[in-house]
């Protein structure tokens, strides 16, 4: 049976290795990727990125990248299969392979503004995903430490002091919550065994050190004192109201509005476990009812009220604003409460609560910092795939009765997103030799006519947004550099060529 287990296991890796290989050769660069193609990537390296950031494992990575494709092919793979073999992870050592397929359908459904962002983009990718990984490796080595009798193996130690250093040179929020959260564990620890446990102060140490490191960076005393061109803290308002406005307008829209897909099936299988539960059938009848209501209020309200009227429209209106978190916290206290009520196992139990707190901690950062966008919320859609493996395992569902609709599901997104990003890169090469054909057929046009890509909703910015990423673009593409390019939408020319066909008929 283990011999058949890991052999499934193996061939189910294999055939996701080969699906993000193919994602990773479809993908084209867009955005900052050509800006980091250019001189500028060379000249942010000799000057140590003093005038950008300290995400510096992010943008070496990304320089390396953006020259060579073997290098981008391969970190962008073995990247995201780290993200689910993390997330597996935490359901066991041992698990059916269908976990990896149900964790890698979940990263597919990711909501397509946070997947352009991180999945869509390789600037975006190479500091939003490996941070999460470094951030859940650590999340799951505290948690197994704290309440698991598992044996953690020595190469699971260095993994770990690796992430604490390691993981705080990507993103600045993920920086701060490492050294939150592993204080806490160590805080944590004491009260639970009344002793210190010099792992977890070892790693504290060594994220210390990857903070100052991070932080050193001379952009962050300009971005905390004098401002900056592009990351900043609010000044216009004042602290309080910055909070106020982040968490209730911010936060709510991201980490549960934008993310109700999987929060629907954590909330189906928050009612299967519910219904399977002793402790829960012994309560009154009241207390049933109003943890079912407090579990389908969020969605309730989102389909009915949320939606329907727009009210992410409305961030102004406080009272919105206010309903809006009142809704949240409601479907949090009754998830928890779920977790209370369904769950025996106390090691699960522990390390869900540990997660939805942590779900607080990744975010408290972001209550200060200007501009937010979708992939800052990408590592909340990994913790919610977690909590989401962890309930499936908790309904103790035989995996043979699911597989083949499991496997079904994976096949046919698969299928969906090859031919998406396999077009995208068909039509982009397409265009591109249609652009240097028209330069030289007519060198002495002022401008030329580019059609944008299609399904640009998974990709960020994927045309030039000024005369400066135009630039980039002309350089990577290896057309003159002052070409001027007029972006037309998808299908333009198709349009122009039927229009006149009608304009002939008549």
């Amino acid at each position: 049976m283990k011999v058949l287990r890991n052999n499934s296991t193996v061939i189910t890796l294999t055939l996701i290795t080969i699906f993000y290989i193919i994602m990773a050769f479809f993908l084209p660069l867009t955005h900052d990727d050509w800006e980091w193609y250019s001189k500028y990537g060379m000249q942010m390296l000799e000057e140590r990125f003093a005038n950008l950031n300290g995400r510096y494992l992010g943008n070496i990575t990304e320089i390396i990248a953006v020259r060579y494709n073997i290098v981008r092919w391969s970190t962008y793979v073995i990247i995201c299969l780290s993200l689910l073999m993390v997330m597996v992870r935490f359901v066991g050592h041992q698990v059916s392979s269908i976990y990896y397929v149900v964790a890698f359908i979940l990263m597919l459904i990711i909501p397509s503004a946070i997947y352009k962002q991180t999945y869509g983009w390789f600037a975006g990718f190479y500091n939003y995903v490996p941070s999460t990984v470094c951030a859940l490796f650590i999340i799951w080595y505290v948690t197994t430490l704290l309440f698991s009798s598992q044996r953690i193996s020595p190469i699971h130690h260095v993994l770990f002091y690796a992430c604490c250093v390691v993981g705080q040179l990507f993103m600045e929020n993920i920086t701060v919550f490492h050294m939150l959260f592993l204080a806490l564990a160590v805080v944590t620890y004491i009260i639970l065994y009344h002793k210190l446990n010099v792992k977890l102060l070892v790693g504290l140490a060594l994220s210390s050190i990857g903070t100052l490191i991070m932080f050193s960076n001379a952009n962050y005393r300009k971005i905390f004192f004098e401002g900056s061109d592009y990351q900043n803290i609010p000044q216009e308002i004042s602290f309080v109201e910055t909070i106020y406005k982040t968490v209730t307008s911010v936060f709510t829209q991201w980490m549960f509005f934008n993310q109700i897909v999987i929060i629907l099936i954590i909330i189906v299988l928050a009612y299967l476990l519910l219904n399977k539960s002793a402790v829960f059938q012994s309560l009154k009848t009241v207390k049933q009812w109003s943890l079912y209501i407090g579990l389908a209020i969020l969605p309730l309200y989102y389909f009915c009220i949320y939606r329907q009227f727009e009210l992410f429209n409305y961030q102004t209106i406080h009272i919105v604003n206010i309903v809006n978190l009142l809704i949240c916290l409601i479907f949090v206290v009754s998830l928890g409460l779920t977790i209370h009520y369904s769950i025996s196992s106390q090691e699960t139990k522990f390390t869900i609560y540990v997660l939805m707190l942590t779900l607080a901690l990744v975010s408290l950062p972001l209550v200060i910092v200007s501009p937010l966008g979708p992939r800052n919320f990408f590592t909340i859609y990994g913790i919610y795939v977690v909590i989401l493996l962890l309930l499936v395992k908790q309904l103790h569902i035989k995996m043979h009765i699911i597989r083949s609709l499991v496997m079904a599901v994976a096949v046919i997104l698969s299928v969906v997103f090859i031919s998406v990003f396999g077009y995208i890169h068909y039509y982009n090469s397409e265009r591109v030799a249609q652009l240097k054909h028209d330069i030289k057929a007519h060198p002495k046009k002022h401008s030329y006519v580019m059609e944008r890509l299609p399904f640009e909703n998974y990709m960020q910015h994927s045309i030039p947004k000024s005369r400066k990423y135009q630039k980039y673009f002309n350089l990577y593409w290896d057309i003159p550099e002052n070409t001027h390019v007029k972006h037309v939408p998808f299908g333009y020319k198709k349009q122009q060529v039927q229009a006149r066909e009608r304009d002939v008929e008549q």
